[in-house]
């Protein structure tokens, strides 16, 4: 055996030859070690949570790290699916990492061999991943982080809602925050008023997409705003129909076909003149119908834009504006706030944003931020809502009703004692 060669078993050299040592290797971006003392609080926060959330009658629950990617592509909107890791692994159906836990919780409810007793309470912990585009800029965003959180399962309605709220606001008290701002959304506003439109079905539903998207990117429904001017644009007719139509509408039978040869001499095929510029009016006619509803959808989502404050003050302003064209939630929302001062939170407590678009395209309803004021501004530390419906875009049959929360564990150990620099 040559005397430069390494002894059986032994660990190649790593260290240059000089003796000095190598490049250090780093962290991936968006992400941190935890050192001892930072991990022991990061570890008691957490479990400080899970006991409140069991106290609540919560039952622990625990799913898999990798999902298919299709589950998040059904229903998690445009804000998660954007940022979903893919796994390669050589399976031909897409794997990722997972991007949060409430839609795993409702597969497992969906999958379940036996249905589980409804409601269903259950509490998770768990890391998730996102493929976070500039983590770390303003607050801690990491690619790589912790939610803990609870899911209510089979019931709906404001007391509903009211009781996740109030559970999440108490966890925070219990664990030392009395500082919070409860700050309540409701992305079935913007919904009911879709339907209330006369818009096509199509229509619609390719709005709510389009909310979704620009929810995602702005995280206020202004951001729509722009949409719907381009919508309008495509509307617009085109010159060639400016003309034809007003000169239709004073012609007889006869003199449709005369004028239309003047007009578009060229044209060839078996319909008529007559029948085509009469199909041409009709399209005109709907292109001026869509716009004018669009003008009306677009006033309406800046209304609700608006509509930010205490939530005494704006749900007066709320009756007074949108209550006629969304009335069931409005009353909704009404009967939240009454729920949760039942649960022991104030209305000086909460902040209605009816503006507030996040999660748009997965909640179906109610939304709400837990928002901490700390000595470096403040701080969103849990955000949650109701998403009626997973279950059967899942493909269960079973009761599609749910709510939810998650608190970001590194956000509130933030938030309750600043970290290291990272």
């Amino acid at each position: 055996m040559s005397e430069l060669s390494p002894a059986p078993g032994a660990l190649p050299q790593t260290s240059r030859p000089d003796g000095a040592a190598e490049r250090p290797v780093g962290l991936v971006r968006g992400t941190r070690d935890w050192l001892p003392a930072d991990c022991a609080r990061l570890a008691a926060l957490e479990r400080q949570l899970l006991d409140e959330f069991v106290r609540a009658g919560y039952q622990p629950i625990r799913t898999p790290i990798l999902e298919f990617t299709e589950l998040h592509e059904r229903k998690s909107g445009a804000g998660i699916v954007s940022k979903l890791f893919e796994v390669a692994g050589g399976d031909p159906t897409g794997i990722c990492l997972r991007p949060e836990l409430t839609v795993s919780i409702v597969r497992a409810f969906a999958e379940a061999a036996v249905c589980p007793p409804l409601p269903w309470r259950v509490c998770m912990s768990g890391p998730v991943f996102r493929h976070e585009p500039e983590p770390g800029a303003e607050q801690l965003k990491l690619r790589e982080f912790t939610q803990v959180g609870v899911e209510l399962i089979g019931a709906g309605g404001p007391a509903a809602d009211a009781e996740v709220i109030g559970l999440a606001h108490r966890s925070l008290v219990q664990a030392g925050i009395a500082d919070v701002t409860i700050r309540i959304g409701h992305v079935g506003l913007i919904v009911e008023i879709l339907g209330e439109t006369g818009l096509p079905q199509g229509a619609s539903s390719a709005m709510a997409e389009m909310l979704s998207a620009a929810a995602a990117d702005g995280g206020r429904i202004e951001a729509l705003e722009s949409a719907l001017d381009r919508w309008s644009d495509w509307l617009k007719p085109s010159g060639e129909a400016e003309e034809i139509v007003p000169a239709v509408r004073q012609a007889d039978d006869r003199g449709v076909d005369r004028l239309f040869r003047q007009l578009v001499p060229d044209v060839t095929g078996r319909r008529s003149g007559h029948e085509i510029i009469h199909r041409l009016r009709r399209k005109w006619d709907l292109g001026h119908s869509l716009e004018e509803i669009l003008g009306r959808v677009r006033d309406q989502v800046h209304a609700l834009g608006a509509l930010r404050g205490p939530a005494r003050e704006v749900l007066e302003r709320l009756d007074r504006s949108l209550a006629a064209m969304a009335p069931r939630s409005v009353a909704d929302l009404h009967e939240l706030i009454r729920g949760l001062a039942r649960q022991g939170v104030e209305p000086d407590r909460i902040e209605l944003d009816l503006g507030f678009g996040r999660g748009i395209g997965f909640y179906s309803q109610m939304i709400f931020e837990l928002v901490v004021t700390t000595g470096n501004g403040p701080i969103e530390v849990c955000g949650g809502g109701r998403y009626d419906g997973l279950a059967q875009v899942l493909g269960s049959d079973r009761d599609p009703r749910g709510v939810g929360f998650a608190f970001g564990l590194e956000r509130l150990a933030e938030a309750c004692a600043p970290c290291p620099s990272r």
